[in-house]
């Protein structure tokens, strides 16, 4: 496992600092090694209290681990005052190891947390620097009121540098600007309204550090590390009054709920074959779908490749579940999620007008769309029919169907589409209504 060395402050509110540096790099996949440099007493609100660990307590931190352990990349974020900077500078120097630098200044909340000039010498025996908008200027002295200035910013930093990254997430530029010395390299920002934004800095660059142990390319650990740090942000935690904090953790928990999705479809197709449904499937044969509860697009939504195959009572299968495997019954929970978001599975079964009466009568939640009033337009674009014939029944619901049928048109046919929360309910349904057909 490869190894990251972090030198950083504490954060009493777990969401930046080593904290941060800890959880990041523990969900990338790196072990992590730290050296506390301060312990700061800080909640949502603001910044309290800062106590400075003495320098010889740091220096006597690096010698131990660098006396026993090794370590592939080093990460270097709150470091107080110029004392400490010293020590770390004079670590650095002989270290011999790619050294990543978030020149720390300012907590979220505006409190001060470093002295503002003690990173200029250090900024150039690092391999690459991630300051904020904020502390751009600070280290260049200079304002910065476009894009334009962002690149120049970059560019000046990079003269001291190996490589720079200037970010511009608490500006009103809406990019990252990376300078590897030679090349500019813009990223997009994509912003999220939210307000558990505590600990992204620490987080990128401990992110940038352990990918690039990982893969020794700086662009694509950036590519990475912004990745992480999106989703992170995305599925930021609510804590105390003010600035929550980010999830460092929020792929893993996406990746074990892909794992979990996967495993209940193939549980449930078990089932499925156990219960004999095969005529009760449409001509255009069914696919069963489960997607992430925060699903965006087919990508985050699991099916079979290759559909559900009636044959006679059987049904089959050529392939296990994937995600983006199925993009019929997939656009139908996507469709439905953006009314209810409750619900994560779906699958089609065959119409039959006296099956939906007995749908309705046993109590059912039941929406329907008229192809026949489908706009041309609609009509026309590929993959847009369910869209709009789902989103059309769920409007005119107020809660989640159970079913959404049509009764088919010219070379469309009718098909009753069932909704559920996971596969498992999608089969206590298919028990209740498979008696309905016959």
């Amino acid at each position: 496992m490869k190894r990251v060395l972090i030198i950083a402050g504490s954060d009493s509110s777990g969401g930046a600092g080593i904290q941060a540096d800890i959880k990041t790099a523990s969900a990338i996949g790196l072990y992590p090694l730290t050296v506390i440099t301060a312990v700061t007493s800080q909640n949502t609100k603001g910044v309290h209290r800062v106590h400075f660990v003495p320098e010889q307590d740091i220096k006597a931190q690096l010698d131990a681990i660098t006396d026993d352990i090794e370590f592939n990349v080093v990460k270097i974020g709150m470091l107080g005052d110029r004392a400490i900077a010293k020590v770390v500078l004079d670590f650095i120097k002989k270290c011999n190891k790619q050294v990543i630098l978030d020149p720390v200044m300012y907590a979220q909340s505006g409190g001060k947390l470093s002295e503002e000039n003690i990173f200029k010498d250090l900024i150039k025996y690092c391999s690459l620097v991630t300051p904020n908008y904020m502390e751009a200027q600070k280290i260049t002295g200079k304002k910065i009121n476009s894009l334009k200035d962002f690149r120049t910013t970059a560019k000046e930093i990079g003269k001291i540098a190996k490589r720079v990254l200037v970010k511009g997430g608490d500006s009103d530029i809406d990019y990252d600007i990376y300078y590897d010395g030679k090349d500019i390299y813009e990223f997009k920002i994509d912003r999220i309204s939210t307000q558990n934004t505590h600990g992204t800095g620490c987080s990128l660059a401990t992110a940038i550090a352990g990918y690039f142990a990982l893969t020794g390319d700086y662009l694509e650990a950036i590519k990475k590390a912004r990745e992480f740090v999106y989703y992170s942000l995305k599925n930021g935690i609510p804590l105390g009054s003010r600035f929550g904090t980010v999830d460092q953790f929020a792929l893993l928990r996406k990746d074990a709920q892909r794992y979990l999705c996967i495993k209940e479809l193939i549980s449930a197709y078990e089932q499925l074959k156990n219960l004999k449904i095969g005529k009760i499937l449409p001509e255009v044969q069914s696919n069963l779908v489960y997607s992430l509860s925060d699903a965006e697009d087919l990508s985050d939504v699991a099916g079979f490749n290759g559909r559900i195959i009636s044959v006679g009572d059987d049904i089959f299968t050529p392939s296990f579940p994937v995600f983006g495997g199925s993009k019929h019954i997939g656009r139908v929970i996507l469709s439905a999620k953006r009314f209810f978001p409750q619900l994560n599975s779906a699958m089609a079964l065959r119409y039959e007008k006296a099956v939906i009466e007995k749908i309705k009568k046993s109590g059912f939640v039941v929406g329907f769309f008229d192809r026949k009033k489908e706009p041309k337009e609609i009509r026309e674009k590929e993959g847009s029919s369910l869209d709009w014939g789902v989103t059309t029944a769920c409007r005119k619901l107020k809660n989640p169907p159970d079913f959404i049928y049509d009764e088919g048109s010219v070379g469309k046919e009718p098909v009753i589409r069932l909704f559920g929360k996971n596969p498992s309910d999608i089969i206590e349904k298919i028990r209740k209504v498979k008696e309905f057909y016959f």
